[in-house]
Order: C-alpha cells, then structure tokens, then sequence
C-alpha cells in the first residue's frame, strides 16, 4: 500500500488536483467552506495521528473527493496584502503609510484594516481563525468580518482589544501612552492598563484609557463621561451591532447624542415632570435594562406612536441591546412607517432576521431594501454587504452572484470584497 511520501504518477496527480478544485467549487457554490474546515478541524484535533492512514487506506472515487477536501480545504492561516502590492504582506514587517493618503491593509477573510496617513503598523501573527495587528502610532479603521469561528485581536502598547466581527477605530497616542475606541458597529472586549477588568464596548460608545485615567461615553462627545468603575457591564443579544444609533429623519446618520432637553421635561436628570425615570439618560449611559424598564414605564406604544424620529429609533437601539428583540422590532417598524426617510430602522431591521432571528430570506429582504432605497446612504456597503451574506444562507445562488456582482462594482475594495470575489467566480 502506498502512503503519502510514496511517488504519485503525473496523471493520478492530476486527477486528484481536478477532484480537488471540484471538491472546492461545489462547497463555495453551497457556502459550504466554513462547516466543512470546522469539521476538519474537529477531526484532527481528535486524532492527529490517524488522519494520514485512513486517508491513504481509502480507494476509489469516493475516496479521491474526500482526499481533495481535506487537503484542499482544511484551515489555513489568514494572509493579507498591502494596498497596491501583489506580493503577500510580511508578519512583522512594517507598515507606514504615505504622508498624503491612507493605506489598507486587505486579508483573506474579507477583513480590512486601513491605516490614515502617517499612521504605522505591523502585522504581530495570523491564524486561521483571524489575525494580530498592532498599531505602533495613529488611528486605524477596523472592519473585521463575522464568521462562526473569529480570533481577531487589534494591539497597542499593552492594550488589547479582543473583536469577533465588528466595526470601530483604535488610536494610540505613542507619547502619552493613551488608546481611544470608537465603536461604529458592533462589541469589542478592552484590557490594559488603568482597566480593573475587561471594558465590554458596543456601539457608539468610545473609550479612552491610559494608565492615568479612563473615561467611557458616547461617541458623538456630547455625553459626559462616564467612570468606567460606575460603567455596568453591558453584553449585546446580537453577535454584531448596527452602525451608531440616532438617524435624523433623512438619508444620512447622525452620531448617538446626548439626552436633548424637551419642553415638557422638568429635569431630563432626574425624570419627567411626571415622576416616571427619564429613559433617555440610562440609555446615554448604557443602562439599557434600565432604560427598558422606564420606557414601558412611560408607555412604551405610546412613545413609539408619538416621539420623533431619533427617539423612536433610539428606543429599537434599546429594546435590542435589552435583548428584547419583539420590542426592538416593534420600535424599528414604527420608525419607519412614521419617517420613511429614515435609513436606520430599515438596516436594523436586516441585523436582527439575519442575527436575531436566523431567518436570512427576510434578512435579504431588508438589507436589499436597504441598497435600493439609501444607495449613498451611510450603512450602503455595510448592507450590501450583508446583502451577499444573506442571499448565500439562504440558499438563493444567482441572486447572491448578482448582489456579489453589484458590491465588486460599488465598493470594490470594501470588506465583502474577498466574499465577494469568491461568489462571483467560485
């Protein structure tokens, strides 16, 4: 019986190499690459030892498919590439970008880190769930794809921040030793110095820390800041967040704000003039439990059907963030039937079927909602995105080819670029 270090003749060779590329473009087509390197995965870990013999052991055609996928398809390491270069990017190398234009750093996952001018980084090591980069000095932008399995992690100075699949710029001020998160989408884990314990951060909120002091607040600036001491910790229901809360009743997205002060409130510190909590403060601090429980306090159909646009909206953002998703839904559907100009509600809508809810028809439906309705809105790739991700669960090929075909020519260097690539030429 032959073995793997056996010479294979020219033709068996090529066979298998054409069984392999078979093997590959039938799992792409079915988006079936991730279950499958999973199960790999799980088979070599369990028997290491084993996993050349039975491979080897087995004859026929049958056995050449299985060879194929799990030479051609088990895990790989992640790779990436710098903006403009064909050559694959270096681990530790590294990386400044020019004086007068940004710089991306592309990876295989779909993945994208893009480094403002000046700004310097280097590559510190990639997995095949993900990769390490730290930032030496500037302010990156991260957009880190979600996938079942996600080992990311962005580092500075001694600061780490852990990422499943998210969306968020990390500074660090190399003289003062300081780092600055801003979340745009989605949850981050912060340890480091000044942080007693890890700093769970969704959207909209930014962090800034040194070993001197941290503050906690809201992105837009407008909110004091909170003592990260006094911060509850907050866990998201969904793996990945919407972009920052707060659409004003147009096209266009506005920064999460601070509670504006209303006519009819007495004291928005302190609660209505009616006695009942203000709900709009717990929410600016992150309390969203408690932010919950005051709006159904007030009433909460009644806010739905009366408040203005941001305030609806705002009112989705905390019923999701609650983990009450029929509430959410409730407050994003009467946001956008009263302000149907509004671009939030309809791509929070997509995130909780597609994340909340696993239904990716529906999912589709609102992400594709979403792209024909706000083309040159501010969530526009991040939706078309999504748009490809859903049409791929749900089974609907030639629609997600179109939706591929559409993001490439739209945001062809954008993070579904790769997933992208891949649907359109599996």
């Amino acid at each position: 019986m032959t073995g793997p270090d056996d010479t294979t003749s020219p033709g068996l060779e090529g066979a298998m190499r054409e069984v392999g590329r078979a093997v590959v473009g039938d799992a792409q087509r079915r988006n079936l690459v991730p279950q499958i390197q999973a199960r790999l995965a799980q088979l070599e870990a369990r028997s290491p030892r084993r996993a050349a013999p039975w491979a080897w052991a087995l004859a026929g055609a049958g056995a050449c498919a299985a060879l194929a996928a799990f030479v051609w398809l088990r895990p790989q390491p992640l790779s990436f590439a710098v903006a403009g270069e064909t050559a694959r990017g270096q681990v530790g190398a590294a990386i400044v970008a020019p004086a007068v234009a940004p710089l991306a750093l592309n990876f295989s996952d779909g993945s994208a880190v893009m480094l403002p001018p000046r700004a310097t980084a280097h590559v510190d090591a990639l997995e095949k769930d993900g990769a390490t980069v730290a930032v030496d000095d500037g302010t990156v932008e991260v957009s880190v794809i979600h996938r079942a399995r996600t080992h990311w992690q962005i580092r500075a100075g001694a600061y780490r921040i852990q990422v499943t699949g998210t969306r968020f710029a990390a500074g660090w001020d190399q003289r003062a030793q300081a780092l600055t998160v801003t979340m745009h989408e989605g949850a981050v884990l912060v340890t480091g110095p000044g942080l007693a314990e890890p700093v769970r951060l969704v959207t909209g909120q930014r962090l800034r820390a040194s070993a001197s002091g941290v503050s906690l607040g809201l992105e837009s600036g407008a909110a004091p800041p909170v003592s990260v001491k006094d911060q509850p910790m907050v866990t998201p229901p969904l793996p990945i967040e919407p972009a920052p809360a707060l659409a004003p009743p147009a096209p266009a997205l506005a920064a999460p704000r601070a509670p504006a002060a209303h006519p009819h409130r007495a004291d928005a510190a302190h609660g209505s003039a009616s006695g009942v909590p203000d709900w709009r403060v717990a929410a600016a601090h992150a309390n969203y439990q408690e932010a919950l429980a005051a709006a159904m306090q007030a009433g909460w159909r009644g806010e739905c059907a009366k408040l203005d646009a941001d305030d609806v909206i705002l009112l989705g953002d905390v019923a999701r963030l609650a983990g009450d998703l029929p509430r959410a839904e409730e407050a994003y559907r009467a946001a956008h039937r009263r302000f149907p100009s509004a671009d939030r509600p309809v791509f929070a809508m997509g995130l909780i079927a597609f994340e909340g809810r696993h239904d990716y028809r529906a999912a589709a439906d609102w992400f594709a909602a979403y792209v024909r309705s706000f083309p040159r809105g501010p969530l526009a790739r991040e939706a078309a995105g999504r748009l490809i991700e859903s049409r791929l669960k749900a089974g609907d090929d030639a629609e997600a080819r179109a939706a591929a075909t559409a993001y490439l020519r739209d945001f062809p260097g954008g993070p579904h670029a790769a997933v992208a690539r891949r649907t359109v030429h599996p």
